[in-house]
């Protein structure tokens, strides 16, 4: 949400933006090819065990729903080229790179089958691996789009 492009900028503070991408992210599927059927297929928040776990924020448009993705997208004006991608406001195609510290084979896994089920929503995504300080420069500087990282590993936060 800090990126330096001001169109990008802006589609991501939409929280329909945010919420299409997240409806277009098959959890299930990921759970299911990298994560053997092990992991909860929720949004990046506190376990159930936690007492501060809140069902409201792991599963708010974590359920993978490509038509509610795709009209919330096109509710935004983001039309389709003839290719299938999207259109920004400012004629670019909607082609964001996915940048990560390079460190694990998982996040490209993951990131290969979120760029299968975004395509369908007409984003189209790439990935692009880093060196950690590199990838952390270019976030705090808004050099980049998106990034990924692990998230919360041991959320079983307790007061």
């Amino acid at each position: 949400m800090n990126a330096k492009d001001p169109v990008w900028r802006s589609l991501f503070r939409d929280v329909r933006f945010r919420r299409a991408l997240s409806l277009a992210t098959n959890r299930d599927e990921i759970n299911e090819v990298v994560y053997f059927g092990v992991a909860l297929p929720h949004n990046n928040a506190l376990l159930p065990g936690s007492p501060l776990y809140s069902e409201e924020a792991a599963l708010s448009y974590a359920a993978f729903d490509l038509k509610k993705a795709n009209a919330l997208l096109d509710d935004m004006g983001l039309k389709r080229g003839d290719d299938g991608i999207r259109i920004l406001p400012d004629g670019r195609k909607a082609e964001i790179i996915a940048e990560s510290a390079g460190e694990s084979t998982e996040e490209t896994d993951v990131l290969q089958l979120v760029h299968d089920t975004w395509r369908k929503a007409g984003i189209k995504l790439y990935t692009k691996p880093l060196q950690r300080e590199v990838l952390r420069n270019r976030v705090f500087t808004g050099d980049t789009l998106l990034s990924i990282w692990f998230g919360l590993e041991l959320s079983l936060i307790h007061i």
